[in-house]
């Protein structure tokens, strides 16, 4: 008997290439686009990241939307003129035959597509090859099979003007195989997709939101006279605070609808929320196995995705560790030895192996201490809210009424919202993109908080309980004056009434409110 599965891609490329037939009929995408489309396809504007060069790879854990994204990227050039045979999308993950010789796979789906569909048609139009997944089409042990990346170059090498974008968990399993194939790093970039973030959240749940008289932009604290830079640059406060007051303006006749909806983001966390589309306003309204999937699908891509990284002797380690940081919510910074007694490993394996493994894959991040050269603890967050509940075995509905659950749920948030906004940031002054948020201990309390611009330290305490503020507020004064910074946030929570939901305390910090914080960033 043959067995011949080295073509059961291309015997599927029009199912999974249904545009060529149906043209933008072919979508069902959902009601609105993350934020994350709007700056990878930019259809407001000139070009995209697609076309900036020759290779994209788009990463982020499984649930994030690199999928839909794409797809919302083809169907969005289709609405504008775009011709259905521009695009080939081919998916690696849909069938584990595709897998099977997947570099002469590839080639014959892309031979197919030049002969078939292309056909006589080409002209100056570009050409979008979309490979998804192409991680599971890694075979380091095999070294008869090319990995994707000889293919690409290949793909890469017509004439007609051709881009090619591929989608991974991790950097590296994109960076890895094009550095092997000597790809200049000039001609490929790497963006990661999150988890939703509360900002898109709400746009899904309340399109009203999005008006021009209600729809908050970030970009004026980013760069510009009242940006955060400016502010660090001339030590003069008073635009921020001015553009942050008209920010708060903007939506303080919804600020309880923006308020009531925070807790429930906070339980459901942004991969859940992505996936039920905004038809769930309460986790009350969630399918009964969301939670339970959300668990599987984590310890599916540990176990699927780190045997591709280097020095990882327990992959089961990397789900406790996980476990260990639901658990502790960033609360407490965790010795180094105790690790290493919990775990029955070196330090080394922690913090070079275990702690980087689980970043790259977007699921955990280890923060040491600012202004520390040799940290002996480290606080260990998830990078989404409802992984936390899910390794936690927490009832959602239940944690409603639990306030300090909900300040340790508000705690992490705050943490992967305050890196999104200090890449924001660091994007929109073109400094190094990859900024690192820590934390600062001092005297008289902690700083939840902090990250450079420019080489200066940008301080945000967090009391989103009462009991909290006096301490934050105390480990803020104490930090800028140790590091003269001209500017430090206090967020607080909605225990914390004002008649000036925005205040300057002790001249250089600015309180806002914890949800507004998240809303901007």
């Amino acid at each position: 008997m043959t067995l011949d599965a080295t073509d059961a891609l291309v015997r599927a490329l029009h199912e999974h290439n249904p545009w060529w037939e149906a043209g933008a009929d072919a979508f069902d995408l959902p009601q609105r686009e993350k934020s994350d489309f709007y700056h990878l396809a930019r259809p407001d504007g000139q070009g995209s990241q697609f076309e900036d060069q020759s290779v994209l790879g788009i990463v982020g854990r499984r649930g994030v939307g690199k999928t839909t994204l794409l797809q919302q990227f083809i169907a969005q050039r289709l609405e504008n003129g775009a011709r259905p045979e521009q695009f080939l999308y081919l998916p690696f993950d849909a069938d584990p035959l595709y897998q099977l010789h997947s570099d002469a796979q590839l080639r014959q789906a892309v031979r197919y597509y030049e002969s078939r569909i292309l056909g006589g048609s080409r002209n100056a139009s570009p050409q979008f090859v979309l490979l998804d997944d192409v991680h599971r089409i890694e075979h380091a042990d095999k070294p008869a099979v090319d990995g994707w990346g000889t293919p690409v170059t290949e793909l890469l090498a017509v004439d007609s003007p051709r881009h090619v974008a591929v989608t991974a968990s991790a950097a590296l399993q994109v960076t890895r195989e094009l550095d092997r194939v000597s790809l200049p790093a000039t001609e490929y970039a790497v963006q990661p997709i999150l988890p939703e973030k509360f900002r898109d959240y709400l746009f899904t749940l309340y399109p009203s939101l999005e008006a021009d008289g209600t729809r908050i932009s970030p970009s004026s604290l980013r760069a510009g006279d009242t940006s955060i830079p400016t502010a660090l640059q001339t030590g003069d406060i008073d635009p921020l605070v001015a553009d942050l007051r008209a920010k708060y303006d903007q939506v303080a006749n919804v600020e309880r609808q923006i308020q009531s909806q925070l807790v429930e983001y906070l339980l459901m966390g942004g991969v859940i929320s992505y996936e039920v589309d905004g038809a769930a306003a309460s986790v009350t309204d969630l399918p009964a196995n969301a939670y339970e999937q959300l668990r599987v699908d984590v310890r599916n891509a540990l176990y699927q995705e780190v045997p591709g990284f280097d020095s990882i002797r327990t992959i089961a380690d990397l789900e406790r560790l996980c476990a260990l940081a639901a658990r502790n919510c960033g609360r407490d910074a965790l010795r180094y030895q105790d690790l290493v007694e919990l775990f029955d490993v070196d330090r080394r394996t922690i913090a070079d192996s275990y702690l980087p493994a689980l970043a790259a894959l977007y699921v955990l991040t280890g923060v040491t201490e600012y202004d520390n050269s040799r940290p002996r603890a480290v606080r260990l967050y998830l990078r989404d809210t409802g992984l936390v509940t899910a390794l936690t075995d927490g009832d959602p509905a239940a944690l409603r009424t639990d306030f300090a659950r909900e300040a340790d749920l508000a705690r992490v948030a705050g943490f992967d919202h305050t890196m999104r906004f200090a890449y924001g940031i660091q994007a929109a002054q073109q400094s190094d993109p990859a900024p690192t948020v820590q934390y600062w201990r001092g005297q008289d309390g902690t700083v939840a908080y902090v990250f450079e611009v420019n080489g200066t330290p940008v301080p945000i305490g967090l009391a989103y309980r009462s009991q909290a503020y006096e301490s934050s507020r105390a480990a803020l004064r104490e930090f800028m004056q140790v590091y003269d910074t001209p500017v430090g946030f206090l967020l607080t929570g909605d225990t914390m009434h004002s008649d000036r939901p925005i205040e300057r305390l002790d001249d250089t910090i600015i309180a806002l409110p914890y949800w507004l914080y998240l809303f901007i960033c």
